[in-house]
């Protein structure tokens, strides 16, 4: 019989609750009924490389809930106050077999919340106050913690390795298998005393799960305060890792991010997409510019002068970093049985999802992976078409590539259709400036008005008939989509996170290359793992 070190009947590493915790929770519960947010929200610090940030247990990354602890960023170097993203977050929405729309997503928690801490049942994709409350952590491993303990089995081990979320509850209806671990004895059950390990990538890693689905209200109906959304029943694991590597500038400046999304409702949502929505501050927050890169990507935010801010303690001053936002892998095509090409067969490349998706052309049949398939931008005002999204179908319609009320995007300018500097065709990418020589965001229609791939390329600093746009508060979105969200389905998604130093303030070419370096190091080292 297997040791447990959690207590008898309890599937380790499930934390046993106490009675002082049970009594903890009990009063939490009361407090939901009493329709009272519960405001613990812990995280866990990143640090083994030059850049330092929290990832928070509900969905929100680098950031905390509305109103605490608003101090919190990403920050680069990371010894230094100086920060380039504020908040940076995951929305999934999708219809239903009735066309109706199921959608979660964070922007800063101010209304209320789309995410709760845990797992989801597995029978119904239901959880309660003791689960969330259960789950309410973050757990941090390092590689040296785990090569100590495969160096001396019987050492102290650390609490986030002797606690790793590796089974749910099956008793009460969860998964047996959450959090990835290596099975060392080979008994398929994590026991930390028996030589099992979490299997972490990178040399740090932060591990939390999340879900979508918690009867907060605890009257049968889940609330999304943030968007108003119907849940989809969704379980996401998330685990955010970095390299100690001094000697390589661009690893250093990186941070990666692996989420699996769980379809654990009984519905298929068709036309689903996912989108990662940053706010970014490039240190001063109203001074910056974004953009994206089609072919290899990736969407980024740059100062918009030579020199950020005005002396303020979180700004740069001169040379001021950009920050890139890499979508590696986004969630795996519908299933067609090809091996879908990359290239014709004269070797040109073919102007759909595989110009920056992941699988094409391998030989392995149906394991295709959206790569950014839209990027827009947002201004920081809610009344205004391309503002701040407030319900449910402005989050979708973003997602889509759309502007908040369903209008399309146009190519030129702000992208808003009659604004000065706006051209048309509607577009997919907003400021690709000369990274979509194949006009794939426009279906292969030449941008009009002067605007073309290969004369005047469409970026912050052209944004109006070559003209710069405004500096502001830029807060980006790109996506992957659409595609079927099955029932009992799984879909990983993978992204990185690159601040790059440049010897100018605008370089797409410099960018580039530091992308290009990290989606190399992903496709050789990380990719199959």
């Amino acid at each position: 019989m297997i040791d447990n070190p959690y207590g008898e009947g309890m599937p380790s590493p499930y934390i046993k609750i106490n009675a002082m915790k049970k009594f903890l929770l009990l009063i939490a519960a009361l407090m939901a009924a009493f329709e009272m947010t519960a405001q613990w929200h812990p995280g866990a610090e990143i640090d083994i490389n030059n850049v330092k940030t929290t990832l928070y247990g509900t969905g929100n990354f680098f950031r905390m809930r509305g109103g605490e602890n608003t101090e919190q960023g990403y920050y680069v170097p990371s010894n230094d106050i100086k920060s380039t993203i504020f908040q940076n977050t995951l929305w999934i929405g999708g219809l239903d077999a009735d066309d109706s729309l199921h959608l979660a997503a964070v922007r800063f928690n101010q209304v209320g919340e789309d995410f709760w801490s845990g797992p989801l049942r597995v029978t119904d994709a239901s959880t309660d106050i003791f689960n969330v409350m259960n789950y309410h952590h973050v757990w941090k491993v390092s590689r040296a913690e785990i090569e100590a303990l495969i160096a001396n089995p019987g050492g102290e081990i650390p609490e986030d390795i002797l606690t790793w979320p590796a089974h749910g509850n099956v008793d009460d209806g969860y998964a047996s298998n959450l959090a990835p671990f290596v099975d060392v004895d080979g008994d398929g059950i994590y026991n930390p005393h028996n030589g099992d390990y979490p299997d972490i990538l990178g040399d740090m890693a932060l591990f939390c799960i999340y879900n979508d689905n918690y009867d907060f209200y605890n009257n049968g109906y889940v609330h999304h305060g943030e968007t108003g959304g119907a849940p989809l029943g969704i379980e996401v694991h998330c685990m955010l890792y970095g390299f100690n590597a001094p000697d390589d500038e661009v690893l250093n400046n990186t941070l990666f991010m692996r989420q699996w999304i769980f379809n654990r409702s009984a519905n298929d949502y068709h036309d689903t997409y996912v989108g990662y929505w940053t706010d970014y501050d490039i240190g001063y927050a109203r001074d910056d510019y974004n953009g994206c890169n089609v072919q290899n990507g990736y969407y980024y935010a740059y100062n918009g002068s030579p020199i950020d801010g005005s002396g303020e303690p979180e700004s740069y001053g001169p040379n001021p970093p950009s920050q890139i936002i890499m979508i590696l892998g986004g969630p795996t095509m519908n299933p067609d049985g090809l091996d879908n090409p990359k290239y014709d067969g004269g070797g040109n490349q073919i102007v759909d999802e595989s110009i920056n998706g992941l699988g094409f052309g391998d030989g392995i049949v149906d394991n295709e992976r959206l790569g950014m398939t839209g990027f827009v931008y947002h201004e920081n005002y809610s009344s205004i078409v391309n503002g701040d999204p407030v319900t449910a179908h402005n989050y979708y319609n973003f997602m889509q590539g759309k502007w908040k009320d369903g209008s399309p995007m146009m190519y030129g300018g702000d992208g808003v259709a009659g604004h000065p500097g706006v051209v048309g065709p509607a577009c997919k990418f907003m400021f690709p400036y000369d990274s979509d020589p194949y006009n794939w965001g426009t279906d292969q229609i030449v941008p009009g008005g002067g605007y073309t791939q290969n004369n005047f390329y469409w970026c912050e600093l052209t944004g109006d008939n070559g003209m710069p746009n405004p500096v502001g508060d830029r807060r980006g979105l790109a996506s992957s989509g659409p595609f079927t969200l099955v029932s009992g389905s799984v879909h990983v998604i993978d992204r990185a996170y690159i601040t790059c130093w440049l010897p100018v303030t605008f370089s797409t070419v410099g960018m580039d290359e530091w992308a290009t370096y990290i989606k190399e190091y992903f496709l050789n080292n990380l990719y199959n793992k």
